[in-house]
């Protein structure tokens, strides 16, 4: 790590145009961690600041990442389930003190009393004390489900609410929960009678002028990045396989760079006060912590400002998002292993390029 830092000074000392320097920084990590390929952004609200890419779609091939490519969000899903909350709190389909019961009411009955009363607020700030059912044997633990993706979403979070919670109830150490956001997900289904998918598209896409898709990349274009994980000690690309769809409002959205970009420079314009497709109000809840997490959000403080961040995980492909809302900046980094070093990698580089463009 330590002659990593020093290439990293050098490059930042001698290379005058910093987007070129950070193009290589980025290099450096991608190759110091072994990971396949990396991208990256640094934007404003309404500009792109910085932009690049490093590596290869698939480990050991010369099959170059474009910046047109596609990522796996993985849980950083949640943020786009915790958006479409907002819209449709926006569009008077329900608020956020709608309760559990009161939009799935035929789990009174079938589930503890303790989760009725929850929130879809509650289960998106991670406080409704659902199970996280983030571990693979958790899932692979899971019936089969039948039915429509919703009635399938139902029936899981039937079963979720039918178990002991694991804190106390709004605590202010929250813990997050897969099936509190697949939870919240159910609760919008049943209120606007349509799925998830299709309120994605509705509310986010079709709006915003992106195209948030569902399941691995690969799934549909084969020329899409491949996910990697390390077997053995090495790391392998895996066969594309689809996703639970119970699980999918939690894990299952892939989007291109830019189209993500978008996404968050919305978010930008409406903490500047600027027309946006969120409105400020929305937006200012979504990142406030209640205390705690904030919606589909994590808060903390660095040099005196308030970040918001989220560390995408997935078997697959890792990801790196963060607002610093008083420089008005945001920054991605994408990559595709979800390995420990994956992870490593657009963490560590993520927070060179806040170092630099936030100070």
């Amino acid at each position: 790590m330590k002659k990593l830092c020093c290439i990293i000074l050098w490059m930042i000392c001698c290379v005058p145009a910093f987007s070129q320097a950070f193009s290589l920084i980025a290099d450096s990590i991608r190759k110091y961690r072994g990971v396949p390929g990396l991208v990256y952004a640094v934007f404003d609200a309404d500009n792109i600041l910085d932009v690049g890419v490093s590596g290869v779609r698939e480990f050991r091939t010369r099959d170059s990442l474009r910046i047109t490519d596609r990522f796996y969000a993985g849980s950083n899903s949640t943020v786009f389930t915790a958006y479409l909350a907002a819209k449709l709190v926006e569009a008077g389909k329900l608020s956020w003190n709608t309760s559990i019961v009161k939009a799935l009411p035929e789990i009174n009955g079938r589930t503890m009393k303790i989760y009725h009363a929850m929130t879809m607020r509650q289960l998106l700030a991670q406080k409704a004390g659902v199970r996280p059912y983030t571990q693979p044997e958790d899932l692979k633990q899971l019936p089969i489900f039948s039915g429509s993706r919703t009635e399938q979403r139902r029936a899981f979070a039937t079963l979720a609410l039918k178990q002991s919670p694991i804190l106390i109830i709004d605590s202010s150490q929250p813990i997050y929960s897969l099936a509190g956001t697949v939870i919240a997900a159910s609760m919008m289904e049943k209120i606007t009678g349509k799925a998830w998918e299709e309120l994605i598209g509705s509310y986010i896409n079709k709006p915003l002028h992106i195209a948030a898709r569902f399941g691995q990349p690969r799934l549909t274009d084969s020329l899409q990045p491949s996910g990697h994980i390390e077997k053995y000690g090495s790391l392998q690309a895996l066969p594309v396989a689809a996703t639970m769809p119970v699980i999918a409002p939690a894990t299952d959205i892939n989007i291109s760079l830019n189209d993500f970009v978008v996404f968050m420079q919305d978010m930008l314009k409406a903490l500047q006060h600027k027309k946006s497709n969120i409105s400020q109000v929305s937006a200012e809840l979504l990142l406030n912590p209640t205390p705690g997490n904030a919606m589909g959000w994590e808060t903390d403080y660095w040099k005196k400002m308030r970040i918001h961040y989220f560390l995408g995980k997935s078997d697959l492909f890792s990801n790196y998002t963060t607002i610093v809302r008083e420089k008005n900046i945001g920054i991605i980094v994408l990559c595709n292993s979800g390995t420990v070093s994956g992870k490593s990698a657009v963490l560590n580089f993520g927070r060179l390029l806040r170092e630099y463009y936030c100070q």
